[in-house]
């Protein structure tokens, strides 16, 4: 092996002069020419010449080589070895390479490179140091002194590797109850900035410069990286200063320091310190994901982004002073997001300052910017005063106290000028227990309204505990807005700023009660129990938006609650103006609003509106409910009292799917008139109920329907519903109120009716009236059907104003019914067609009604048809001038009927009937039939230039009389009746009958059998007169008939066996009768003592008269009279016996 070559040294001695060489001694001169010898002064100037060119190439070299680093293997081992002989034997230190070269100020420095430190025992390494260079003082290294001038230190990277991690709060001091020690903290700075300084002290340097640097190190428990950027610590004749950049979270941070002392190597007297640009960004929790909506919910999350600056001047203690640091944290501008709460601003100073010897730092006036509030805030924060007892030294503390006057509150969310107010927080901070117990709470708003409560928050894993409770005895509803904590109750807090204004809020509340880990997730936190948030406000004098387009509420009292999720406002009283000036009262209205994470919130509207109609109708014709889209009316149409209960389900949050808006409207209407017509019909003084959705409209009510008291039920389908239409008027028709509407039914009609109307699919109504309570009267057919018979009428009615069309019109009852259809026009019946007419059992008859110029023409054709209802109403001689005779209605009748009844079942047949007359008044009359004999009866009634003429011929008297209903014990005989009349004078005429039979007439057989003296007419003639069966050649009277009664004269009654005469009133206008008359048994003989000339006259009392008879008077009621026999003239002969004649 070769062996490794020794290293020669040579030193000065080892040199030899050129002058002393022997090829300089062994010449005597100089070999070639030379010079003029120069001047002294020009040689001195050349030297110095090349003296400087000498000295700037050297300096050239030296600084290319110095610059470029000269260095070798000895000259790192010396620099590895004094670096371990400083850092001591627990440390390792390597040197990759060491050199000479120039540092940054361009000293000559000595730079060791690559250089790693591990110190095992501290847990710290110094990894990969580029560089380190000691720069030496250019004059001292010249006189051949080494002086350091400058320490460099580039591209470091510490890092503590201890098992424990190094925490920078580790540094703070503690006192034994692990509380920070303000004085000792102060007195750290101090020493700190001491030891910093003396680095100048110790190496006796001016300047150390690092470069490139960073640092690993925890801060509260988490992970944190400093990168120094350039940092020199100097001193040149004035202070020491400390001046550079570091890199923290990705920015830049200026940091500008001094320290005064009176010396070098003297205590520091002062600094002063800033550190600015310090980034203030971190992020807690997981960023709340906005729903469909877009809205956001509250959860465990805070985000910050800011700059700060911090400033910190000290003063050291001194024989009359004690030590006193003051600063200032100012906090820039920058958006702070706390759960759902977005893009708070923040900007702040706070000044504070400490004085040793007193446990507290004092937070002078600071001017603080936290979202809606700004303020000056000063206080103190300190040590929690140890009192006697385990209890305080178990839970050691800082305690703080805050105030605050003439700060601001005006969140960015509400509209209103700020709020200002003084306020004091007061409390302790268990340190053990990560609890802030915020114990007093005062606010101040206004100078006026005050607030106060407490608050608590226990910090751990995750979301914190919190607990708050503040009571507000009276404030202002707008100081209210701007004090409401923005992140409590989120939901209610945004509706009370956007929906209530003005107003007092009193005996008020608000607790909130979050248990650790409340909001941790993942996911959506879960909704809000009822025992965790709890707000009550008691409101009054209030003004409230409600929803929509809704007027607000005015004058309101009531109360907010707030229970969990769910947001409760209770209206008690209030009022409502419209923008028609109309008022309407609210009372016991109710909003519930169920915030959570369900999509759609869906919130519920519950008021009750009293007021005017008009008032009412517009209020609820605004959006969400809308309540006129589709009624017929508008709120100047309707007039009168109105109770609305009104109920709206509408969503608060966008994209609700359709039909989650869903409203109703019960009302309660008293005397309301609606002026425009509703479906061709006007009501007014209307009373009942009106239910109106947005599916369909309900009307119950009482009301005048076109002046007629009625029932209205009416259903109408709203929007898209496809229900069936229904209408249902019940009308309650008296005399006068139909009479006014229709008196075209007044001759018909008496006594009140109901009516009620549905309309069917088609517009058309249909009508069912109860007609039991009225009257109804055909006069034209004799017909009647009396008040109390059960009755009802069903039609179909197509009305267009005073025009109508009665379809299918049906009355009916127990033993008559009526079909057929009528048309009215102007309110006046024009055309009537009944098919189907059967007035009593057994009739089958039609009848057509027109209007004639003039009146009525009426047909009417059948099989059969009941006649007695007619004959009563001719032969009623009361009711025949009774209230038709001022009607001015001229009727036409004729009719052709098979067969006609009339009274003791007597028929008539082929029977054909032509009819003309007003009211009672007739103007002509002709009657043909046909009796079951077979035998015609004609009948005749005319008028002509003011003389009546009535006339009847048949050769069946006695179906005649029994047909309407005179007599029923008369048989055969032939009947001819002629009466006339002038003007308006009674009709006076004759009736004559011949040849008919008289069967079973009971008032003959108590003629000839009464006996009043003791002597009867059988006794008189010695025999029992048989009267069972009396056979009269003729009957005579004349008759005088004027209004209401009827008189006989001259009648007389003869027959073969009996006869009689009579005369008197038939009937008179109380339907009374009062005949005389003389009854003659064997009229045959007995009558021939009345034709012998003078003798008859005594004998037999006239022509008609016989000897034998007997006086009666007839008295009493038409259908009953009471027969009265003059017993003195049963003996009275002829003359003598009129005497004895009723008078």
């Amino acid at each position: 092996m070769t062996e490794k070559p020794k290293r020669v040294r040579f030193t000065k001695r080892d040199f030899t002069k050129l002058h002393q060489y022997p090829s300089a001694c062994e010449q005597d001169e100089v070999p070639v020419a030379t010079p003029r010898r120069r001047s002294r002064l020009h040689f001195a100037a050349g030297a110095t010449c090349s003296f400087l060119i000498l000295i700037a190439v050297l300096a050239g070299i030296a600084f290319v080589v110095l610059r470029v680093g000269i260095g070798g293997e000895a000259l790192t081992q010396r620099a590895q070895t004094a670096l371990k002989t400083v850092l001591g034997p627990d440390t390792d230190a390597t040197i990759q390479s060491a050199q000479i070269s120039l540092d940054q100020r361009h000293h000559v420095a000595l730079e060791a490179r690559d250089v790693n430190i591990t110190d095992a025992k501290r847990g710290i390494e110094i990894n990969n140091v580029r560089s380190v260079r000691i720069g030496l003082a250019t004059m001292p290294l010249l006189h051949g002194n080494v002086s350091v001038e400058r320490l460099e230190l580039d591209g470091a990277q510490i890092k503590v590797t201890s098992v424990v991690p190094f925490d920078f709060m580790s540094l703070v001091p503690k006192d034994d109850r692990g509380l920070v020690d303000l004085d000792s903290a102060s007195a750290a700075i101090f020493s700190g900035l001491q030891s910093a300084v003396s680095l100048l002290d110790q190496r006796e340097t001016r300047d150390i410069s690092i470069a490139d640097t960073t640092f690993d190190f925890t801060l509260a428990g988490a992970p944190e990286r400093l990168r120094i950027v350039n940092l020199d610590l100097s001193e040149t004749g004035g202070p020491v200063a400390i001046n550079g950049t570091v890199e923290w979270r990705g920015k830049q941070v200026d940091i500008n320091a001094q320290a005064k002392r009176s010396a070098i190597g003297a205590k520091i007297e002062a600094f002063s310190l800033a550190v600015s640009k310090i980034p203030l960004a971190g992020k807690f929790g997981t960023a709340p994901v906005p729903d469909i909506d877009g809205i956001k919910p509250d959860g465990a999350y805070l985000t910050y982004d800011n700059l700060a600056e911090v400033k910190l001047d000290g003063l050291a203690a001194t024989a009359s002073e004690p030590a006193r640091v003051w600063g200032a944290l100012n906090i820039g501008n920058g958006p702070v997001t706390i759960g759902n709460v977005e893009d708070m601003a923040v900007e702040s100073q706070i000044n504070f300052e400490h004085v040793s010897g007193v446990d507290q730092i004092a937070i002078k006036p600071s001017n603080i910017h936290f979202g809606g509030f700004t303020g000056m805030v000063e206080g103190s924060i300190g040590r929690e005063t140890l009192s006697p007892g385990p209890a305080s030294a178990a839970n050691p503390g800082y305690q703080f106290e805050l105030t605050t006057k003439d700060a601001k509150s005006a969140p960015a969310d509400s509209p209103i000028s700020a709020l200002p107010f003084d306020a004091r927080l007061a409390g302790r901070y268990d340190l053990a227990l990560k609890h802030l117990d915020v114990s007093q709470i005062e606010v101040l708003a206004n100078k006026e309204s005050s607030l106060s409560g407490n608050a608590s928050v226990t910090f751990g894993g995750g979301s914190p505990a919190m607990n708050l409770d503040l009571q507000i005895p009276e404030m202002p509803v707008a100081d209210v807005k701007q004090l409401w904590p923005i992140w409590v109750a989120t939901g209610a807090r945004r509706w009370l700023i956007d929906k209530m204004h003005d107003g007092e809020a009193k005996d008020s509340t608000i607790k909130v009660t979050f248990p650790a880990g409340r909001f941790n997730g993942p996911g959506k936190p879960p909704p809000l129990e009822d025992n965790e948030v709890q707000v009550d406000f008691n409101v009054t004098g209030s003004r409230f938006d409600i929803v929509g387009e809704l007027p607000a509420v005015q004058n309101a009292d009531g109360k907010i609650s707030v229970r969990g999720a769910y947001t409760m406002i209770s209206l008690e009283k209030g009022s409502s103006i419209t923008p028609a000036n109309r008022e309407v009262k609210i009372v016991d209205g109710k909003l519930v609003i169920p915030w959570g994470p369900q999509r759609p919130v869906l919130s519920d509207l519950d008021l009750n509106v009293v007021g005017d109609a008009s008032a009412v109708s517009e209020f609820i014709g605004f959006k969400p409910i809308n309540g006129l889209k589709n009624l017929p009316f508008v709120p100047e149409d309707i007039k009168g009292d109105v109770k609305a209960h009104v109920l709206v389900t509408f969503p608060i949050t966008r994209r609700a799917p359709a039909g989650s808006l869903t409203w109703s409207a019960d009302m309660q209407l008293s005397n309301v008139s609606i002026a425009k017509k509703i479906d061709g019909q006007t009501i007014t003084d209307a009373d009942g109920t009106l239910s109106v959705n947005q599916d369909e409209a309900l009307i119950e009510a009482t009301a005048q329907v076109n002046g007629i008291p009625a029932e209205v039920t009416m259903f109408e389908p709203l929007g898209k519903n496809t229900a069936k239409r229904e209408q249902s008027v019940t009308l309650q028709l008296d005399d006068k109120t139909r009479n006014a509407l229709f008196p075209a039914l007044d001759p018909l009609l008496s006594g009140p009716i109901s009516v009620e109307i549905d309309k069917a699919a088609d517009g058309s109504r249909v009508a069912t009236a109860d007609l039991t309570k009225a009257e109804i009267k055909l006069t034209q057919l004799g017909w009647t059907k009396g008040a109390g018979v059960k009755a009802t009428a069903k039609f179909s009615l197509q009305q267009d104003g005073d025009n109508a069309s009665i379809r299918n019109l049906d009355v009916s009852g127990d033993t008559f019914r009526l079909q057929g259809d009528v048309n009215v026009v102007d309110g006046d019946m024009t055309s009537a067609d009944f098919g189907t007419v059967r007035l009593n059992r057994g009739d089958d008859i039609a009848v057509k009604v027109d209007r004639t110029k003039y009146g009525y023409r009426v047909g009417v054709k059948g099989s059969s048809f009941d006649a007695r209802p007619l004959l009563n109403q001719i032969t009623d001689k009361k009711k025949n001038g009774g209230n038709d005779s001022n009607s001015k209605q001229r009727v036409l009748v004729n009719a052709d009927i098979d067969n006609v009844t009339g009274f003791y079942s007597e028929n008539f047949g082929n029977v054909s009937l032509s009819y003309e007359g007003v009211g009672s008044n007739v103007s002509g009359l002709a009657f043909n039939a046909v009796t079951r004999t077979g035998q015609k009866v004609v009948a005749a009634d005319s008028s002509e230039s003011g003389a009546r003429s009535i006339s009847l011929q048949s050769k069946d008297a006695g179906a005649v009389l029994r047909f309407f209903g005179f007599y029923d014990k008369m048989s055969g005989g032939s009947i001819n009746v002629a009466l006339d009349s002038k003007g308006d004078g009674p009709l006076r005429g004759q009736i004559d009958a011949r040849d008919f039979t008289l069967v079973n007439e009971p008032r003959l057989a108590k003629l000839v059998s009464t006996a009043p003296n003791g002597t009867s007419l059988n006794d008189a003639v010695k025999k029992n007169i048989d009267v069972s069966k009396v056979t009269f050649d003729r009957g005579f009277s004349q008759i005088e008939k004027g209004a209401n009664y009827i008189n006989l004269a001259n009648g007389v009654i003869r027959g073969s066996t009996i006869g009689t005469t009579f005369q008197g009133v038939l009937s008179d206008p109380q339907g009374n009768m009062s005949l005389t008359g003389t009854f003659m048994p064997a009229y045959g003989i007995n009558r021939i003592f009345g034709d012998v000339p003078i003798l008859g006259l005594f004998l037999g009392n006239g022509r008609d008269g016989g000897l034998i008879g007997i006086t009666y008077k007839l008295i009493g009621p038409l259908k009953q009279p009471q027969i009265i026999v003059n017993p003195i003239s049963v003996i009275a002969p002829g003359i003598f016996r009129s005497i004895f004649e009723f008078q």
